[in-house]
């Protein structure tokens, strides 16, 4: 356990503390470097029965996208963290969850791309992703991960945005460093972050399609509102900042500039 308040800490370890702050449900990972620490210290917290949630053990980074999209589904607050070929690998998955309008969130620690082999921080792999859908969020630093993280899972599941979230932090030059973070008190982010109420679930109870095959006039409506959705959730993740600076005292922007 970590009490609230200031902490020197690997970053890493920081961003899953941040998930166990936003009390996620449902983990689905699998381990690549620079991330696995992220999943493998969940994974501990899971076993330890410090985080109450379901961690599910994939034999790769599709499988893990593919659990996540199916707990989401479900209406389970749902994280995952990936890196280099691992997101790779889930590209194909990625635009699923973006188009099932799927609120997940996921660490990506980025780094270089093969080939040639390499584990050294790159955005490389981001660039690749970057038309999948997804909201991203970039950090500077440990403190900016926890705090993203947090915020993430507001702005995905805000009804007029339920897209998923990338949390962006990169390999080894921030993952792996220790830095001194300030993590709220686990009531505060309750208060903040309210347990997900998801519009529709997959429940035997009540079925529903998620996902489905579509003629090229429904497919053209949905990817023009999930364009619209992701177009009007700068309104949402700006609100969500400025919520966080109230709450915490700390101020984020869409855009921060240095010497310009």
């Amino acid at each position: 356990m970590i009490a609230s308040g200031r902490k020197g800490i690997e970053v890493s370890i920081a961003a899953s503390l941040a998930a166990k702050l936003a009390r996620v449900e449902v983990v689905s990972a699998y381990p690549i470097t620079p991330q696995t620490h992220i999943v493998e210290h969940l994974s501990e917290l899971v076993a330890n029965g410090e985080l109450e949630a379901v961690y599910i053990n994939v034999e790769s980074e599709h499988s893990a996208m593919s659990a996540c999209c199916g707990a989401s589904a479900a209406g389970a607050r749902t994280f995952t963290s990936t890196s280099a070929q691992g997101l790779e690998l889930m590209h194909e998955i990625l635009f699923i969850a973006s188009g099932m309008r799927l609120p997940i969130v996921m660490a990506t620690v980025n780094r270089a791309l093969s080939s040639p082999l390499s584990i050294w921080g790159d955005h490389s792999d981001i660039m690749a992703a970057r038309d999948c859908g997804w909201i991203m969020l970039f950090c500077e630093n440990g403190q900016e991960v926890v705090d993203s993280i947090i915020m993430a899972f507001k702005i995905a599941e805000d009804r007029r945005v339920l897209l998923p979230v990338m949390v962006n932090l990169d390999g080894f030059s921030l993952s792996h460093v220790i830095e001194p973070i300030e993590f709220p008190a686990q009531e505060d982010v309750d208060r903040f972050l309210p347990p997900y109420n998801p519009l529709y679930t997959l429940h035997p109870d009540k079925p529903v399609t998620m996902g489905a095959y579509a003629m090229p006039e429904l497919y053209t409506e949905a990817k023009y509102n999930q364009e619209m959705a992701i177009t009007g959730s700068k309104t949402v993740v700006a609100e969500v900042m400025e919520q966080y600076s109230k709450e915490f005292g700390r101020k984020y922007n869409l855009i921060e500039t240095y010497n310009t």
